[in-house]
């Protein structure tokens, strides 16, 4: 048996806000210095990314990127220091909420290992 976790964190209406897929995003949008270029290399429609983040912005009351519009000089997007916080804070609940549930998953394995041993 193996086990695989998915975390999200979800609004008030039950709607996925926050998970591996926007964290990646982030994490593309500061490499490439541009959501078009972040998207693209994700395989997402732009339109698909900043509904992403637009939800992601609108939960946390928060801008989690420095847009700049106009020529190629002011195109791009940087992440907000915010953001940058954020997704250190995010990994590390990420990883130790996995590590948790990887232990309480090796203590459920052993309990039913012990259950197929008795032949019930």
């Amino acid at each position: 048996m193996e086990l695989s976790t998915k975390l999200y964190i979800l609004d008030g209406e039950g709607r996925k806000f926050m998970g591996a897929g926007v964290l990646w995003l982030l994490e593309r949008v500061e490499e490439t210095g541009s959501l078009l270029s972040a998207s693209r290399s994700m395989g997402l429609s732009y339109t698909k990314a900043r509904a992403m983040l637009d939800m992601l912005e609108a939960n946390l009351g928060r801008p989690v990127l420095d847009r700049k519009k106009g020529g190629a000089e002011r195109s791009g997007a940087s992440l907000t220091p915010f953001a940058r916080k954020y997704i250190s804070l995010y990994r590390e609940f990420q990883t130790e909420a996995k590590a948790d549930a990887e232990r309480r998953f090796e203590a459920f394995s052993a309990s039913v290992d012990k259950l197929m041993e008795e032949g019930i």
